[in-house]
């Protein structure tokens, strides 16, 4: 199984993201530097939903240009399933249009669970 290295410092803010976020889900995107995630970009859910995720076109394009203007790649997105498991959903699946990106699954329910996925196969995530 492929890794993708997350560090503790980029753990923490996706962590603390999702859990201002409740109840809904909480999303944002990756700058990556090979399998690395070296920045994270907390952004809004335009869905405002428990359910589902929308990141605002804006928010895109601005955590593309700070990434591309640092040499990263913008090479994933994460969001929480606030009362549900670290998986990715059918829902999820269906949306994760861009194959060669890192999605990454926050579950809060009960604690804090991580999940990652990759061209629609189960990555380990180290730190």
């Amino acid at each position: 199984m492929p890794t993708v290295t997350i560090p503790e410092a980029q753990r923490r803010l996706i962590v603390d993201h999702c859990r201002a976020s409740l109840p809904d889900e909480g999303c944002g995107l990756l700058a990556m530097d090979g399998d690395t995630v070296v920045m994270v970009y907390p952004t809004g859910n335009q869905d405002a939903s428990p359910v589902r995720y929308t990141i605002p076109p804006q928010e895109h394009f601005s955590a593309l240009l700070d990434a591309e203007s640092r040499g990263w790649r913008l090479g994933g997105a994460f969001h929480s399933h606030p009362t549900g498991p670290a998986r990715m959903s059918a829902t999820d699946l269906q949306r994760a249009l861009e194959g060669d990106w890192l999605y990454v699954v926050l579950g809060l329910d009960g604690g804090v669970e991580w999940g990652g996925w990759r061209d629609g196969a189960e990555v380990s995530l180290s730190d």
